[in-house]
């Protein structure tokens, strides 16, 4: 279904005015540093690129058509917040929850992210650049404004999208290079590339990225497992090897696919030789914290969590996918939170040595972690490249 974005003069008049007022607001606070992302900003409009959207208040579409619904449309495109922009619904077999459900597959990231990231690219005229995860095409917008179509290349899974992208970047005169191919593979015929912008998370660096970046190429991408994760800045020197440090804020994207369709998720609990104790660390801080999160990611890189109940009280579920099992009650037991773990390892112990590590080190930010990716392993390290405190990345995606 097509909607209809052209506006009336005074429709016009009120984008753009909102438009100025989001790129001062930017310059104020630092978001915007470079003058021809400014331009680049304040010369591309983002309501073709969302034509519609899904509040996640009542997951209900809200269209472009007419009357109130249509205000508050150009409304929200024109503030800085992340529109939903697909939702697929999931059948009762393939989730945990009792009944089907929506799930978002796509949305138009929050613009003031889009242009921080787009400044820590460090773009240059003349650079190549993959954008991984098209989605609406507004990012792709950006920087065919910026560099021109002929350097940009923008990928998806999803082909609809890519397609509904490539007919509002034409309408906005931009013809980038586009493809519904996996993310995780890149684009070898548009290689080499001096930038690789990912906005989808991935659990690694995919090999193929590796073998597309040209020497001295950056890549930025969300790498995150379950628990926790954010943005990270690497630099691929002449050998292909990418190192760099996680940015300084939280950031978070919907997770890369390898197919159209939403992955199944599962959980799987032994039950046999059941560990029972008391901790003193409270589980919220792993579900309501997210420095911590991204913390404890890399001691349980394969960990999944969720929150159910047990004997009418909430607890917390830690799952592997080797079977190991922890539940931990969120209210507090005589002073203690009662663990139950089971399985070939003990997660709850690897949080509390995550908690232990993270504590004796001050409670360090993002940026004190980095990443190393090589052809062969990957890992995550504290302060340098050579710290003793690493951590190995369970596996390498896509090659």
């Amino acid at each position: 279904m097509s909607f209809p974005t052209d506006l009336s003069d005074e429709e016009e008049r009120v984008a753009r005015r909102r438009l100025a007022e989001l790129a001062g607001s930017f310059l104020d606070d630092g978001t915007l540093v470079d003058p021809r992302w400014q331009e680049a900003f304040l010369r591309t409009w983002r309501h073709p690129y969302v034509p519609a959207y899904y509040p996640a208040v009542d997951r209900s579409c809200v269209l472009c058509v007419d009357g109130t619904q249509r205000s508050s449309w150009l409304e929200a495109v024109y503030s800085n917040q992340t529109l939903v922009t697909k939702v697929v619904q999931v059948p009762l077999s393939r989730t945990l929850r009792p009944a089907t459900t929506p799930m978002y597959t796509s949305s138009s990231t929050l613009p003031s992210l889009v242009l921080r990231m787009l400044e820590t690219l460090d773009i240059h005229d003349g650079h190549r650049v993959l954008e991984i995860g098209t989605g609406s095409g507004y990012t792709c917008a950006l920087l065919c404004q910026r560099l021109g179509s002929g350097q940009v290349t923008s990928i998806d899974i999803d082909p609809e999208l890519v397609e509904l992208a490539r007919e509002r970047l034409a309408a906005s005169g931009y013809a980038p290079t586009l493809a519904a191919v996996d993310g995780a593979e890149g684009y070898p015929p548009g290689a080499p590339y001096d930038r690789i912008l990912s906005t989808c998370a991935v659990p690694a660096i995919p090999g193929p990225w590796l073998e597309q970046a040209a020497p001295g190429a950056v890549i930025l991408t969300d790498v995150r497992g379950k628990l926790g994760g954010t943005l990270v800045r690497l630099r691929v020197d002449a050998d292909g090897v990418a190192t760099g440090r996680f940015v300084p804020y939280a950031a978070g994207f919907m997770w890369m696919r390898p197919a159209v369709e939403p992955a199944t998720p599962g959980m799987v609990r032994y039950d046999d030789q059941l560990a029972c104790s008391t901790t003193d660390l409270d589980p919220a801080l792993l579900l309501e914290d997210g420095l911590f999160g991204f913390v404890a990611q890399w001691y349980l890189p394969t960990a999944s969590r969720g929150v159910g109940s047990a004997d009418g009280q909430p607890v917390l579920h830690l799952t592997t996918p080797d079977g190991a099992y922890a539940e931990v009650a969120t209210t507090p037991v005589d002073g203690g939170f009662p663990v139950t773990q089971s399985g070939p390892q003990r997660l709850w112990d690897r949080v509390v040595e995550a908690h232990e590590f993270w504590q004796g080190a001050g409670r360090p930010g993002y940026e004190r972690f980095g990443l190393t990716a090589t052809p062969t392993e990957q890992h995550v390290w504290f302060d340098t490249p050579d710290s003793p405190h690493r951590w190995v990345l369970p596996g390498i995606g896509g090659g």
